[in-house]
């Protein structure tokens, strides 16, 4: 056989294996297609948490301010940072109490019995002296806001003794006083009681100011959660346009396969690509959940309650609004409304009054004093056994009742007026407080700088990301908007014949993930703005609420 023929039976038998095989592989591939060539094999797009929670009425629609006032008022660590202001403002009526009038009331028998050794007392009868007391006192006590007080007692007793020259017994005896006591150097402007209540007035601002911050890093860490929900949300209804994208086009490729357009093997490409997209689409499920449980966290502790049974559905959408602020008033206002300054400048007040106090004790004691007092006194008449005549005057005689007469009616009458003074010649207990006191002052000065600087840094920083995630807004939005003319030049080349089918699913996947990232950006400006706000302290009035007092309990919207 020639060589020509042998080449010629090679090339023969080449091409019955070639066309074989060829028939074998579409053979094989028509049986492996027949089995999904039917809509039954799409797999179903599972109904939508919110749809299934309208489903069972368990839908509870609420806005960014609806929640963060709910969250507000039922948040555990706001509720306890709430107590607080009771508890300063106990203090400051704690801190009145030296000036809470007193009464002392004093009753007492007393009875005493001595041996006769003096002529002077010698007893009646007996060979001893017999004394027996009885009292009955009275004393008002009060401070004055001027740093001084006042005394007003009286004083009673009865006596019976059986001395021979005791004229009453028994013997009705009163005394009233009354006593006032003005500093005129030394705690005349200030002193201890009149700083405490200071520094308990300055404490109830500080607690005020603390718990104002508290409230708003709150409504920050909701407002963010809030905005994540709608986040996961949208990301879901993303998700799940994007399946529905793709299984239009497994049904594309159906007809085109029916037609003898397009490799049966396409099919199952778009069916293995749906597959892919309801895998993100349970993951973007199962965010919507975990979004929902960390806004149930902040809002109620209690799991039985009501929100914790239902399906939180934002009506606030993530649609973008520009937010304008000049950076120079940004960081002027974060300086005049940041409670940290605040606090400080509260606590330099608090150093200076105790400057004051401790000063105070530095200066020499001069109080006025003043004082003015009556006696009365009663008892039987006495008959000198000399001169058979009464030995007192008529009109003392009698009980306690005359005793209490005489008290204003005979000018028994007693009055002192004086000074007293105190001369401190050196305190080293007081000096070593003072030089103690200048070196807290100026921490507390160096300290308040460098809380400028830090506000600063963070508007700067704010400032920067608020900027940032708008360009991130911007070019989003065109990705996005560029994503969509590509899937749809991509739909009428395909359903043209002159492209690809992986072409077409990767155009459906860049448009959702286009559609992602505008998203994300959205989120990420509003949540750049409430950080600039929280950081300016403008988060409460910008959200429009207003709390009278310190009061959660108070809080209202504007």
């Amino acid at each position: 056989m020639s060589k020509l023929g042998v080449v010629i039976k090679r090339a023969v038998f080449l091409f019955i294996v070639t066309a074989a095989a060829f028939a074998f592989s579409i053979k094989d591939s028509t049986s492996q297609e027949k089995p999904i060539q039917g809509s039954e094999s799409l797999m179903d797009i599972p109904i939508s948490p919110i749809e299934q929670a309208e489903k069972d009425g368990t839908v509870l629609h609420m806005s960014l301010k609806e929640i963060t006032k709910l969250a507000l008022q039922n948040n555990l660590d706001i509720a306890i940072s709430d107590t607080n202001e009771e508890i300063y403002q106990q203090r400051i009526i704690q801190a009145h109490g030296p000036y809470d009038p007193s009464i002392t009331l004093t009753l007492g028998a007393r009875s005493t019995t001595q041996p006769n050794t003096n002529q002077t007392n010698i007893s009646s009868q007996g060979s001893s002296n017999n004394t027996k007391l009885d009292t009955w006192n009275f004393q008002f006590t009060k401070n004055l806001p001027t740093g001084g007080g006042i005394v007003a007692s009286l004083n009673s007793n009865r006596s019976d003794t059986n001395q021979t020259f005791a004229l009453f017994s028994p013997q009705y005896n009163t005394t009233s006083s009354f006593q006032l006591t003005q500093p005129l150097l030394r705690n005349r402007s200030m002193d201890q009681t009149r700083g405490t209540i200071r520094i308990a007035n300055l404490d109830l601002k500080i607690n005020d100011s603390q718990f104002r911050q508290s409230i708003t890093s709150t409504i920050a860490t909701i407002q963010g959660v809030y905005w994540d929900l709608v986040s996961a949300i949208r990301n879901y209804n993303i998700q799940r346009d994007s399946v529905k994208l793709a299984q239009i086009t497994v049904e594309q490729n159906r007809e085109k396969v029916r037609i003898g357009v397009l490799a049966p093997i396409e099919i199952t490409v778009a069916q293995a690509d749906v597959a892919n997209r309801m895998v993100s689409l349970v993951t973007a499920k199962q965010s919507i959940k975990a979004a929902e449980n960390n806004l149930r966290s902040t809002v109620s502790g209690d799991r039985k309650s009501d929100i914790w049974q239902k399906m939180i559905v934002p009506t606030d959408s993530a649609e973008y609004t520009e937010f304008k602020v000049d950076f120079e008033k940004a960081i002027d206002t974060a300086l005049k409304n940041r409670p940290e300054l605040e606090q400080y400048s509260l606590q330099l007040q608090e150093n200076q009054i105790n400057n004051q106090v401790d000063r105070n004790m530095k200066k020499w004691q001069l109080d006025a004093v003043g004082s003015f007092g009556t006696v009365g006194v009663a008892g039987p008449q006495t008959i000198s056994p000399i001169t058979g005549q009464p030995v007192i005057d008529p009109s003392l005689v009698g009980s306690a009742g005359t005793a209490y007469q005489t008290l204003f009616t005979k000018g028994f009458k007693n009055w002192f007026v004086g000074f007293n003074i105190q001369i401190p010649l050196k305190n080293r207990n007081v000096e070593a407080q003072l030089a103690q006191l200048d070196i807290q002052k100026r921490q507390f000065l160096m300290n308040r700088k460098k809380e400028e600087q830090v506000i600063s840094v963070q508007i700067r920083n704010a400032f920067d990301d608020l900027e940032s995630n708008k360009q991130k807004v911007d070019a989003a939005k065109v990705a996005r908007q560029l994503a969509e003319v590509q899937l749809d030049a991509e739909n009428k080349r395909f359903r043209a014949g002159t492209t690809q089918n992986f072409i077409l699913l990767q155009r459906q996947q860049d448009l959702s993930t286009a559609q992602s990232a505008e998203l994300q950006a959205l989120v990420a400006y509003k949540k750049s703005i409430i950080a600039l706000e929280q950081n300016m302290y403008t988060l409460l009035e910008s959200s429009d609420f207003e709390i009278a007092g310190s009061g959660i309990k108070n809080l209202q919207l504007k």
